[in-house]
């Protein structure tokens, strides 16, 4: 089932604009070093070219190493969130077949319980966690429904004991991963690091800006392509941060695939 869990969504009007703005913060950098250029000489800015490259390539460094973690750190996390939806996927599949030793009436509300569940989560978990909204209590309330009756049925044989051992063992790993899901959802990124890699990202263009270069077209040439990449590494760290939201995302596939098979199951 996993081929219908971990496929991304790439939605091509957010990249798009996404690309955009990026193509914004080029020009203006870029336009703001002509500006530059003009009132200033270059014969004086390159006096100080030994200094200001030692300083550079130090700064640089720290930055290119900064940015580099925190670029592994959210593709981990995507990683790990297409890993976890798998896992709940599975666990939900294979609670559904473990209480097939279930007696029929207990049996049928138990697996209504968790195609209710599977519903909500694709119709409004979702898109929720998509707009970064709040998630409702809905499917909540639905798992522990089926918790609840998982635990409390009372078992006549060894079949029926062993079916309740598997499920309460699925509905713990159900548990767990819709927790998961949920804190995965959240920006990996909080504001403090946001604020230091916009800080190292300025401190590098401004280096580029004091410079001093004979050939001016291809120094203009140099700072846009360091604005590009550093731009096009602050869109994947702000996708990648937020699994199930933005012009990249996990798709819901792998419940939609569960919800088609479930009523196959005997």
């Amino acid at each position: 089932m996993a081929e219908f869990v971990s496929r991304t969504i790439v939605s091509l009007p957010e990249a798009l604009l996404e690309v955009f703005f990026i193509f914004l913060a080029v020009a203006f950098c870029v336009a703001l070093h002509f500006v530059l250029q003009q009132r200033l000489r270059s014969d004086v800015l390159r006096r100080h070219n030994d200094v200001a490259g030692y300083l550079f390539s130090a700064v640089g460094v720290l930055y290119a190493v900064v940015l580099g973690f925190v670029v592994v750190v959210v593709w981990q996390k995507y990683d790990a969130s297409v890993s976890n939806v798998e896992n709940e996927v599975d666990a939900t599949a294979d609670l559904y077949h473990a209480v097939d030793g279930y007696t029929g009436a207990s049996r049928s509300r138990i697996r209504s319980d968790l195609a209710r569940y599977a519903r909500i989560v694709v119709m409004q978990e979702w898109p929720a966690m998509a707009a970064g909204q709040r998630i409702s209590w809905a499917a909540a309330s639905q798992l522990e429904d089926a918790a609840y009756r998982v635990d409390a049925y009372s078992p006549r044989n060894w079949k029926e004991l062993a079916a309740q051992q598997a499920a309460i063992a699925d509905m713990q790993r159900l548990f767990d991963a819709r927790r998961q899901r949920l804190v995965q959802a959240v920006p990996a990124v909080p504001a403090v690091l946001w604020f230091a890699l916009v800080c190292g990202a300025l401190a590098m263009v401004a280096f580029c800006y004091i410079f001093g270069v004979e050939n001016r077209p291809a120094q203009l040439l140099m700072t846009a392509i360091l604005v590009g990449l550093i731009g096009l590494l602050f869109v994947v760290i702000a996708e990648f941060s937020t699994p199930f939201s933005g012009s990249v995302r996990i798709s819901p596939e792998g419940w939609q695939y569960f919800q088609q098979r479930m009523h196959a199951v005997r």
